[in-house]
């Protein structure tokens, strides 16, 4: 990826004012959290993420391609967990509230005790039985093992801001990208066992916990597990000056995983049209 192909500089150009809040967010210049957040960075996310939804085009992918997003997709969520106790170890001393909300999303992500089991369980397991798919060990591809890099560097800097601002990218994107993989497994479902949607049961529960606001795993009234954690994690860039948190640092570590995983995408793009 260079500047030329980027998701984010596209969008940055088309949107100037965008382009200028965040060079002034950087420069110190621009200290609203919330207006960095409600004008700019969420529409941002919303603008790219219908592009990818629209390079990857599930309606239309073989099954080899389907696959191979699956398998691709399924990685992050091994280490997801992990990296955000990681992540709530290294911000505890500089915002124990950041860290409550880390490491709340850590015990949804990687199975509290006599709750929800671990999601990438629950996710590999479904795939296992509805579409007899085995993830569980899966190699992944350089792209994909860059964009896992990133983050285990992320999650181990000594700026938590940074982590603050990379870990909320990290979390708004997902609500777009459960909705791209539902797509996925529904096209390979659809062409190798002819189900998709709710007859596929153990992935429907998986896609419902994460995105239906009235799912008994949603911790946080009137919002799904997804939607709650882009909230909870929005909220310390919103309020960035009563949690002391360095509003361009936390926009440095915001365009440094955005950035990674729209390279991500791309990526895979590329690799499923080599896939005959």
């Amino acid at each position: 990826m260079n500047l030329g192909n980027s998701l984010v500089q596209a969008y940055l150009k088309a949107n100037p004012e965008t382009r200028s809040a965040v060079n002034a967010t950087l420069l110190g210049n621009f200290t609203s959290g919330d207006a960095l957040v409600t004008a700019h960075l969420s529409p941002m996310i919303d603008w790219v993420y219908r592009r990818i939804a629209d390079q990857v085009g599930a309606a239309g992918l073989t099954a080899g391609q389907a696959r191979m997003y699956i398998e691709e997709l399924s990685v992050f969520a091994r280490y997801n967990a992990q990296f955000l106790k990681a992540a709530a170890t290294g911000v505890e001393g500089f915002c124990p509230e950041l860290a409550h909300e880390l490491r709340r999303n850590h015990l949804e992500e990687g199975g509290e005790r006599g709750k929800v089991p671990a999601h990438y369980v629950l996710y590999s397991n479904a795939l296992l039985s509805d579409l007899g798919l085995l993830v569980n060990g899966h190699v992944p591809a350089p792209e994909t093992a860059l964009l896992v890099g990133l983050h285990q560097w992320m999650t181990g800097s000594h700026m938590p801001s940074l982590i603050a601002g990379a870990y909320y990218a990290t979390e708004a994107v997902a609500i777009a990208e459960t909705e791209i993989l539902r797509d996925i497994t529904n096209r390979y479902g659809q062409l190798t066992i002819q189900r998709t949607g709710s007859d596929l049961k153990s992935l429907h529960h998986y896609y419902e916990l994460h995105l239906d606001d009235g799912h008994e795993a949603a911790q946080v009234e009137g919002l799904s597990v997804e939607a709650a954690h882009i909230e909870g994690l929005a909220r310390f860039i919103k309020e960035s000056e009563l949690f002391h948190i360095d509003l361009p640092q936390a926009l440095d570590g915001f365009l440094q995983i955005m950035e990674g995983m729209t390279h991500w995408w791309a990526e895979l793009a590329h690799r499923a049209r080599e896939i005959t």
